[in-house]
């Protein structure tokens, strides 16, 4: 075989290979036929039409950005929250929002001023679940506090989007601490809003991505077993199971360039909770993943 013919064969097989390499079976990560929902209506009768996403890292709206969008497209005006993370980041969390909502703003506090026990841990130690009865000792409850009451009322909006209080997703304690301080202000009456949509997953969505991460996690080396010790941390199954949903899949497209406009670091974080969306179309993935679920909470 002459070098030319060689270099084409060679090619081939490459092609070939590539092409038979199998996508990740998406569907197993599903809801199940028995989990559904009432779909939101709530929503639909706001008279407001404001809302603000709370969180801590700028991609911890990622399951909530196909409703983010939504309602963008139906009127709403809509604000995300979040801490500052570097310069980078921050520019691609803009990037990534500036066709899902409105503005991107940051509190104005830098990492050492409300986190309190940076010099006590390493940073891979950081994400490591913490009872919630210790958070008022590693984080500076106050200032975050009255940062979160200036932007709230600022914006003054009907309706508040965060992660759950009750195990932020898949334990990491800043999860916790800001969607637990953003209800307890809403019942204290601090902050005036309607309604708090927190972000979840159905139970055997929550189950079966968690596995994932945790055979993964093995396989790099590590113990696995973080998923169980949030658990264990917390005192809780796992996620609070959803009491409503919203079909996103009208927003497939958008949501599908919100996540690959982060850089990639953060779209393999977002990979580890929203599996393999890299493999796919936007319209083959969300025609799986075709609703977003909340567990609503009303504020009287």
């Amino acid at each position: 075989m002459d070098t030319r013919k060689n270099y084409w064969f060679l090619v081939f097989i490459l092609i070939s290979f590539s092409c038979s390499k199998e996508r990740e079976d998406i569907t197993q990560f599903a809801p199940t036929s028995k989990e559904v929902y009432p779909t939101d209506t709530i929503l639909q009768g706001v008279k407001i039409k404001k809302a603000m996403i709370i969180i801590a890292h700028d991609d911890d709206m990622s399951a909530m950005s196909g409703t983010i969008s939504k309602l963008n497209k139906e009127g709403w005006e809509i604000n995300v929250l979040s801490f500052h993370k570097d310069t980078k980041r921050d520019k691609a969390q803009k990037t990534a929002c500036r066709t899902i909502l409105d503005s991107v703003i940051f509190f104005d506090l830098n990492y050492s001023q409300w986190r309190l026990d940076l010099n006590e841990r390493k940073q891979e130690e950081l994400y490591l679940p913490i009872q919630k009865e210790k958070h008022s000792v590693i984080f500076n409850q106050k200032i975050v506090e009255a940062e979160l009451i200036k932007k709230i009322n600022n914006f003054n909006p009907s309706v508040v989007f965060t992660l759950d209080n009750k195990i932020g997703a898949y334990g990491h304690p800043e999860h916790v601490f800001i969607s637990q301080l953003v209800l307890d202000l809403a019942q204290s009456k601090q902050i005036s809003i309607s309604y708090i949509y927190q972000s979840v997953y159905t139970p055997h969505m929550t189950e079966s991505i968690m596995l994932r991460h945790s055979k993964r996690m093995i396989e790099w080396g590590f113990k696995g077993d973080s998923w169980e010790i949030a658990k264990k941390t917390y005192k809780v199954k796992g996620m609070p199971k959803p009491t409503t949903q919203i079909y996103i899949t009208s927003e497939a497209n958008e949501k599908m360039k919100y996540l690959t406009s982060y850089n990639e670091r953060e779209r393999k974080t977002i990979g580890f909770y929203i599996p393999a969306f890299e493999e796919y179309s936007a319209n083959e993935y969300f025609k799986v993943f075709d609703r977003e679920f909340f567990n609503r909470i009303k504020i009287n």
